[in-house]
């Protein structure tokens, strides 16, 4: 570290980054993908199941997974969890 203008410089980030597979529910109509980013495959096809559209697929692709991309993935795996459990029982 060293000092410009009497303020501490930073040394690198403060967010831990790791390359990952992430998870993605994508619609051939869309550009984007519609849910995710999920961590497994399994979250992401219980996102498939809830949005209940035949051309859904889940797709993959390798992120810098810091600690608010982690937190959205858990986030978003443990909600669909939930929703594709009431697809199931109703």
């Amino acid at each position: 570290m060293k000092f410009e203008n009497g303020a501490l410089a930073p040394a690198g980030s403060a967010c831990l980054k790791k390359a990952m597979t992430l998870f993605f529910v994508s619609h051939p109509k869309c550009a984007k993908p519609l849910l995710g980013p999920f961590l497994t495959a399994a979250d992401a096809e219980c996102g498939r199941q809830v949005m209940r559209s035949d051309g859904a697929t889940v797709t993959s692709s390798q992120a810098e997974l810091d600690h608010f991309t982690k937190w959205h993935a858990e986030n978003n795996g443990a909600v669909v969890r939930v929703f594709a459990e009431g697809v199931r029982n109703g």
